[in-house]
């Protein structure tokens, strides 16, 4: 059975950024969190967590890669994680004020959204929200954890036969000696494990505000969509409206105008502080993907099924942001073709004008702008290509 939280039954207000802001507040990140020195001091350990291990994870990759390649990709893969994890942390530390904007100008907005109609489309796109973001959540709990049963595991293995237990970190890292010896060893091996976590927690938080931002920003365009319609619809065979009635349905309209020009203006914003993160991902996703799947090759046992289900979790990441853009892009079009084939030719000529107007700016759809692309099922389309170019490469090199 489901989670409760997962159920369309769910509180709609609770589901807005639900998954999102429980990562997140776990950390100590999320922007809506009162900044005490307490949550100031967790965060900060936090990052210092995350990024020694980065450091810790590349210099072994590094170290390794005269030595054993398959040790070192075994530490260079999960470190490109960590360093995009650190680049998420760090962005949604430095622009905590304007995601606090957002969430606050996005969510009173959806909160105006009131008929039966909009209800429902609410209902959708929170419930999708929660659940494509616990997917998420799943895909990467999973990844990290099966790093350290994997450990475990072999450790075990070489009991059985009569070994000793190999002191090292459920990740590839470079620790001085004495840390990595008893009676610290257990302590380091929670830390590691919990850099893990952090790593998923930040890859949740980012990648659901984006997935929610623009499930959310579509409620907006479909309920703007429906209010269109039903203002310039006309009853069949009902006399022209009066210059009275026209007047109250320009001041409408002008109302609908400026709505659709803030969800653009609001769009151009979440592109803004959403840049980094987004283009920092979809350039080392195929390379993540690749050099899992070389591990899959080098590997046997349970190394195959860690990096089939951290394939897995970078894929998903991938398609939740591919996913989304899609999901904005459809809107505008929808409000586009909605628009034109209502009524708006029965009505006078500034009414006319105006609709014109807004379904020609309906058609310049809005995206998330980042450089060189636009997030869409297309350009997720593409970097599946680019990464069996990829693996098609490391075959014939293997």
């Amino acid at each position: 059975m489901w989670p409760r939280f997962l159920s369309s039954s769910y509180p709609m207000e609770r589901h807005y950024f639900l998954l999102p802001k429980f990562a997140l507040s776990l950390i100590g990140f999320y922007p809506e969190q009162k900044r005490t020195w307490a949550l100031r001091a967790w965060s900060f350990f936090n990052f210092f967590i995350l990024t020694y291990g980065c450091y810790a994870e590349a210099h072994y990759g590094i170290h390794q890669i005269p030595i054993n390649i398959a040790l070192a990709l075994d530490a260079l893969c999960p470190v490109a994680s960590s360093i995009l994890s650190l680049l998420k942390m760090v962005a949604i530390w430095w622009y905590q004020d304007e995601f606090k904007w957002l969430i606050q100008r996005i969510r009173k907005l959806t909160e105006q959204q009131r008929s039966e109609r909009k209800l429902s489309y609410k209902r959708r796109f929170y419930t999708l929200a929660t659940r494509l973001t616990t997917l998420l959540l799943c895909c990467g709990f999973c990844t990290s954890t099966s790093y350290s049963v994997r450990h475990l595991l072999d450790n075990m293995l070489r009991r059985a036969h009569g070994k000793d237990w190999i002191y090292e970190t459920p990740f590839k890292m470079i620790f001085p000696d004495a840390l990595l010896r008893l009676p610290l060893y257990p302590l380091i091996y929670m830390l590691v494990h919990w850099h893990g976590y952090i790593t998923v927690v930040c890859f949740v938080g980012a990648d659901g505000f984006f997935l929610g931002f623009c499930l959310y920003l579509t409620v907006l365009l479909y309920s703007l969509r429906d209010d269109v319609c039903d203002l310039l619809a006309l009853k069949e065979n009902a006399p022209m409206p009066t210059p009275q009635q026209e007047l109250r349905i320009v001041r409408r309209m002008e109302q609908l105008v400026d709505r659709h020009n803030e969800i653009a203006e609001l769009t151009e914003r979440l592109s803004g502080i959403m840049v980094e993160i987004t283009l920092g991902h979809f350039v080392t996703s195929s390379l993540i993907i690749g050099t899992s799947v070389v591990d899959m090759l080098l590997f046997s046992g349970v190394g195959i099924i860690v990096y089939l289900v951290y394939t897995c979790a970078v894929g998903t990441e991938i398609f939740l942001y591919c996913l989304g853009g899609t999901y904005i892009m459809e809107a505008c079009l929808e409000l586009s073709r909605s628009t034109f084939s209502s009524h708006w030719h029965g009505h006078s000529v500034r009414v006319q004008k105006m609709t014109l107007l807004m379904i020609a700016r309906a058609q310049r759809v809005l995206i998330i702008k980042i450089p060189f692309f636009s997030p869409s099922l297309e350009t997720l389309t593409s970097i599946l290509r680019f990464t069996g170019s990829l693996i098609a490469l490391a075959k014939s090199v293997i």
